[in-house]
């Protein structure tokens, strides 16, 4: 008997655990425990490739990876600056060597019977994005309608365009569609009216040929005064796809024309295949097409991936390597937020009809892998139709943290912007309370997964103990916020006491003897002199550090106080302490949001923004670091580590042809730093990086009160080439006239300015008649805050000039965003 074939070595899914850990060492925390773990990974990666000559480069890096995880750790000495960044291209070279799966390097792809190719993706991608063809577009993003119909229904044109966005062609014959059709132009849909073309000519067969010549994706509708079931049953033989009895409801109308007239620039399609080729064969069809793709080639990450990319339909295999796509499938569709999200299935297995049968998704669409481009465009174009109510729901999904369902940061901070505006118009108390979950590191450096089932328990207490109404977001890491309105200071400590109840009684699932959570609460109230975001943060975040200091009492309340008592506090000087120790330990990392063009242009812009990690490896709160730091000398430090750091990023990129332009925040304490100007003009020399690659942004309330010392320190910059940005401008006249005194570039208007857009006139005009003043002073405005896509058009018209929020990406380690081939 010949011996059972063994089962294929699982390397890549040893590599696939390498680059997760990595991802938590960036993202999360970089501590020993995760080292531990690195090492353990690359050592299984060693005793499976080593046995295999075809994995020699893995091996290569494997031990360097292995060698250097080693010696830290013998150290005892986490590494920091450039062998940091050393150990992590090891660990990104060794990802992009590893094969696609673990078959033979000459293992045939079952769907494009070509050979496997090598991964030459990035590290950190948390998806992959197709290599697609730009979309052509014809000139116009605008579908065009093709009208056959008497002049008297000009009126019914001129409405489909006016109150619908369409173009419409009016033809006077079929044969003038014919001759249309024989150029190679096609219509966005073709709409007859029966009655007219009947006075002409026998029309159905000549309709019916038509069809034909008509592209799969554009729909036929006929317009007639007759009802009769004969009458429509002819229509539908003859091809049509809708039939409607005049005189036209032109609402009706619409409706249809938006579910059937595929706008394509509109629909972004998330193709989930961990077969990469086959997926993005997929993609540069659907490409072709003009449709927006995204390829996860990690479907665990999917519901990150929704809530980025906001999809109007997934595709899925079901055939994975690392999951069953069939129960991967429901539950999508079990979650609450994207039961609507259209699905298309892929399978190449026989029995995956059968399969299909048994689960809650026998109506969904199934294909086999065997596709062809038609096939599956025609797949797409009805499941898109399917999709009504679907846009708000991701929508909601996209404000939610994914891991404990609460709001995000984001949502938290514009939610909270415009609770104080509200509060202060209505004398309306409004507090902010912070709970630190302490002890939960303990967990999360020995199993990650269970950290978040803990943090997503904790969530679904915290709201329990809530009720309803206060804001709930998960804030950081081990950090939940809470936005309340109260009556009482009693009543508020009541609250917080049922918090720390709910949150602490019973023990949490952990091992054979559970986990008892320990936390700590901060409470900051909002007074008639204390009415800043960040500052409120900052406030509750110092109260929640003493109220994790005391022995007993764990939670503390906090009402407004001076600078100069704030200054003097002995949490702060620990804090102030600990930022410097952080400083010295390099436990500082960049980030980079894009800040994308309305208007199409595609140069590559991005904010910088700086995270750090105190001492347990956990994110400082950036509200209450830079706060703090801007009445410090040590933000000075912090200022020129940022700019240093930028410039080296942008140096990098140039060198490899790319070129970018950065906007870097700086504090108040920068007005002290007389050598800077020298120093930046200096480092921009050595590097060759132009000086209009960095655009300096500080905040109007700042620059107001520093006016006169700042107004001398920006020229220099300004005459060195660099760019000036005036952040959270408020649009009064007073910060007009600042604008012109400091001649600003940009302008940079907080989320509040969106609030109800889409319904207030009086506020969109307003709006656009600020855009065009600072227009008319050579002044480029940005809206940040974005969350979804509603307000894109408004903004627009507006005259908005570009956008940056979380819509549109993350903020993110590397500067990935795909500007070519982005149009808002």
């Amino acid at each position: 008997m010949e011996p059972t074939p063994s089962r294929p070595v699982p390397l890549a899914g040893k590599l696939k655990r390498i680059e997760e850990l990595a991802e938590k060492l960036v993202y999360i925390k970089w501590s020993r425990e995760f080292f531990v773990l690195l090492l353990r990974a690359t050592q299984d990666v060693l005793a499976l490739a080593r046995p295999r000559p075809e994995h020699h480069k893995v091996v290569v890096l494997a031990e360097r990876l292995e060698q250097q995880l080693s010696e830290c750790l013998d150290k005892g000495d986490l590494p920091k600056g450039a062998e940091r960044e050393r150990l992590i291209a090891i660990v990104d070279a060794l990802c992009r060597a590893a094969p696609l799966s673990d078959g033979d390097p000459g293992r045939i792809d079952p769907v494009t019977q070509k050979p496997t190719e090598p991964r030459t993706v990035p590290l950190f991608s948390r998806w992959e994005k197709s290599e697609r063809p730009q979309p052509t577009t014809g000139g116009t993003s605008t579908p065009k309608l093709w009208l056959v119909a008497p002049d008297s229904a000009n009126g019914l044109a001129r409405k489909i365009e006016q109150r619908g966005g369409f173009q419409v062609r009016r033809c006077a014959t079929l044969a003038e569609v014919r001759a249309l059709l024989a150029q190679s132009e096609q219509p966005a849909a073709l709409i007859i009216d029966l009655d007219f073309v009947a006075d002409h000519q026998p029309p159905l067969e000549q309709i019916k040929t038509l069809r034909q010549l008509l592209a799969p994706e554009s729909p036929l509708f006929f317009l007639a005064d007759r009802g009769d079931i004969a009458a429509r049953l002819d229509a539908v033989e003859t091809g049509g796809s809708g039939y409607f009895i005049k005189p036209v409801d032109i609402a009706l109308l619409l409706e249809i024309l938006n579910e059937r007239v595929l706008r394509t620039s509109n629909h972004r399609i998330l193709i989930v295949d961990d077969a990469l080729l086959a997926a993005r064969e997929i993609a540069r069809w659907l490409d072709s097409r003009g449709m927006a793709t995204q390829v996860l080639a990690q479907p665990l990450q999917i519901l990150q991936a929704i809530a980025n990319f906001r999809p109007n339909l997934l595709i899925l295999n079901i055939d994975l390597k690392e999951t069953d796509g069939l129960t991967l499938a429901q539950a999508i569709q079990q979650h609450e937020l994207l039961r609507e999200l259209p699905l298309i299935l892929l399978s190449e297995r026989a029995d995956s009809s059968e399969r299909l049968s048994a689960t809650s998704l026998s109506g969904e669409a199934l294909l086999g892998k065997s596709l062809n481009p038609e096939l599956l465009f025609a797949a797409v174009a009805k499941r898109l139709r399917q999709r009504h109510g679907l846009y708000r729901k991701l929508s909601q999904i996209s404000h939610r943290d994914t891991v404990s369902g609460l709001y995000n940061r984001p949502y938290f901070l514009a939610h909270l912007e415009r609770a104080l505006i509200t509060a202060e118009a209505n004398t309306q108390p409004v507090a902010i309370m912070l709970i630190s979950l302490d002890n939960l590191h303990v967990i999360e450096s020995h199993d990650v997964a269970t950290a978040d089932e803990i943090v997503e328990q904790a969530a679904k207490r915290l709201q329990t103990a809530l009720g309803p109404d206060p804001i709930a977001a998960r804030f950081g890491n081990a950090v939940f916020t809470v936005l309340l309105s109260f009556t009482s200071q009693e009543a508020l400590l009541a609250t917080a006491h049922a918090v720390q109840g709910a949150l602490e009684t019973d023990a949490y699932p952990f091992n054979s003897e559970g986990f008892q959570l320990r936390t700590s609460i901060g409470i900051s109230v909002a007074t008639p002199t204390l009415r800043e975001t960040a500052l409120l943060i900052q406030q509750a975040d110092m109260a929640c550090g003493m109220a994790r200091d005391s022995k007993d009492m764990r939670i503390l309340v906090q009402h407004g106080q001076s600078a100069e008592q704030e200054a003097d506090h002995p949490r702060q000087r620990r804090l102030l302490e600990e930022i410097r120790e952080a400083v010295q330990q390099q436990r500082m990392n960049l980030l980079f949001q894009p800040v994308v063009s309305l208007r199409g242009d595609t140069t590559e812009r991005y904010e910088v923004l700086l995270r750090m990690r105190n001492r347990e490896g956990w994110e400082l709160l950036p509200e209450t670091i830079f706060s703090l730091v801007k009445r410090h000398r040590i933000g000075m430090v912090l200022d020129r580590w940022v700019i240093a750091h930028s410039i080296r990023m942008l140096r990098e990129r140039q060198m490899r042809g790319h070129s970018a332009v950065l906007f870097i925040n700086i504090s108040p304490t920068i007005l002290q730093d007389d050598e800077l100007p020298d120093w930046l003009h200096s480092g921009l020399q050595k590097t060759g990086v132009p000086a209009a690659n960095l655009v300096f942004e500080i905040a109007e309330t700042t620059a107001e009160l520093n006016r006169q010392a700042l107004l001398p320190f920006l020229r220099k910059l300004k005459q060195l080439g660099c760019g000036l940005s005036l952040d959270h401008f408020s649009g009064h006249e007073r910060a007009q006239a600042l604008v012109q005194l400091l001649q600003a570039d940009y302008v940079k208007l907080a989320p509040r300015f969106t609030q109800d857009l889409l319904n207030d006139k009086a506020r969109q005009q307003q709006l656009g008649q600020m855009t065009r003043e600072l227009a008319t002073l050579g002044v480029t405005t940005i809206i940040t805050g974005i969350e979804d896509a509603s307000n894109l058009p408004v903004l627009w018209s507006c005259g908005i000039d570009f956008v940056q929020g979380y819509f549109l990406q993350r903020p993110h380690t590397d500067m990935s965003y795909d500007f070519d081939q982005t149009v808002l």
